[in-house]
């Protein structure tokens, strides 16, 4: 028989669910283009781009798509939005698009070359740096009117990021490259792996992430000038990394092939699943801020999440619990697919983590891996789970507990 603190604690999350869903959830899937790249500049409005000069554009954080007509006709690599009337994108042949209205239309920028470009960094609305194939670099100081060429080289430049005078280019086999005055200077800082890296984020002035094939993950704290190799918590080397966004200096998510999602709330130093709730290779990923983020990738797939990825935690009040206590799950049994809600206790802060182990003891699934402070919580997440018994684990600070749950069809 449920309790009225069961009951009124429901009533909260449904409340929660009809404005916001936990962790991920599908805005799309259609059919068979590639997506290469998706960006947004607020909650609502998001573009994503792909093969054959696909251009898909929402208003309304994903619920509705619509095909916006450009002259591109080749694979487009990147969108980027500077400012929500600013977005710039980048493809095959040397093609790149300007928009000055948000993206109702797009303008065909003329520069001068035919190599992939694959990304853009805005120092303010004029002046851009474009890197893309065999090293290839351009700036322009005038909105893209005109372009300076600044060189070429082997590897491929695949993605840029800058916070503050820390910039860091990455590439494939293991191109790394830094400035520590906003791009005046360069240096090559390659050498950490051999692997393709695709994707970097930079934390604060001297912290950054990059990723790349073969589950790569490199950490620097130093401003790119070191990087050691970091290893998640499940295996990676078959999986190729292509997105990590940082939410926070300490919060991180990253996306890969096989819809795999993981998150760190250390700064990087260890890696956790997120449930991603599709199985399709993602190519790309993007924040607009700590909760609002979206991830695209191939047969037209688009993730959205309004929670960072995780799942809804709910601060209860009340005193303080004695010890680290996992309460029973309701309802119970839990539907398959369902929403699961189970009660988490715990006396002390620090990192805090509930999964889900089969009786065989092998683990199912991590629902919750995150810094957490004393007291008591509600956690929801989705029972994607097969028919059976299983069993909670909570963990704080060496101690741990134990529950047992059912699933049903």
């Amino acid at each position: 028989m449920r309790t009225a603190f069961q009951i009124f604690t429901l009533i909260l999350l449904m409340t929660f669910n009809a404005v916001s869903q936990p962790g991920w959830f599908q805005v799309r899937s259609e059919g068979d283009p590639l997506l290469f790249s998706i960006d947004l500049f607020d909650a609502d409005h998001i573009t994503a781009v792909g093969s054959n000069g696909l251009i898909l554009q929402s208003d309304n954080g994903g619920a509705s798509w619509r095909t916006v007509s450009s002259a591109a006709s080749e694979n487009l690599r990147r969108v980027r939005w500077f400012s929500p009337s600013l977005g710039i994108l980048l493809g095959n042949g040397g093609m790149a698009l300007k928009s000055t209205d948000g993206g109702a239309t797009w303008q065909q920028l003329t520069t001068g070359t035919s190599v992939v470009l694959f990304d853009v960094h805005f120092f303010d609305e004029n002046n851009w740096l474009v890197i893309g194939q065999a090293a290839f670099e351009m700036t322009t100081t005038d909105g893209g009117a005109t372009w300076d060429y600044q060189g070429s080289g082997t590897n491929n430049f695949n993605e840029i990021a800058f916070k503050g005078d820390l910039g860091i280019i990455v590439g494939n086999k293991g191109t790394i490259r830094t400035t520590e005055d906003g791009g005046s200077h360069w240096r090559d800082r390659s050498g950490a792996t051999d692997f393709e890296l695709t994707s970097i984020s930079i934390g604060d002035d001297s912290t950054a992430i990059a990723v790349g094939a073969n589950g790569t993950i490199l950490r620097t704290e130093d401003k790119g000038r070191k990087w050691t190799v970091v290893f998640a918590s499940i295996p990676l080397s078959t999986f190729r990394l292509s997105g990590v966004r940082h939410l926070t200096r300490e919060r991180v998510v990253l996306a890969g092939y096989g819809g795999l999602l993981l998150w760190s709330t250390d700064a990087g130093l260890s890696w956790y699943p997120q449930e991603s709730n599709t199985q399709k290779n993602l190519e790309a990923l993007s924040f607009i801020d700590s909760k609002n983020g979206v991830a695209a990738g191939w047969d037209g797939t688009i993730m959205r999440t309004t929670t960072g990825g995780t799942l809804a935690v709910t601060r209860l009040a009340g005193s303080l619990p004695a010890s680290v206590r996992v309460q029973e799950s309701w309802p119970n049994p839990i539907a398959h697919n369902g929403l699961a809600h189970v009660r988490i206790e715990l006396p002390h802060s620090g990192t805090a983590r509930l999964r889900v182990y089969d009786l065989l003891g092998r683990e199912r699934k991590t629902i919750l891996s995150d810094a957490m402070d004393a007291g008591s919580y509600t956690v929801s997440w989705d029972a994607s789970l097969p028919k059976g018994v299983y069993l909670y684990r909570l963990e704080q600070n060496g101690l741990s507990q134990v529950r047992k749950f059912t699933v049903v069809d």
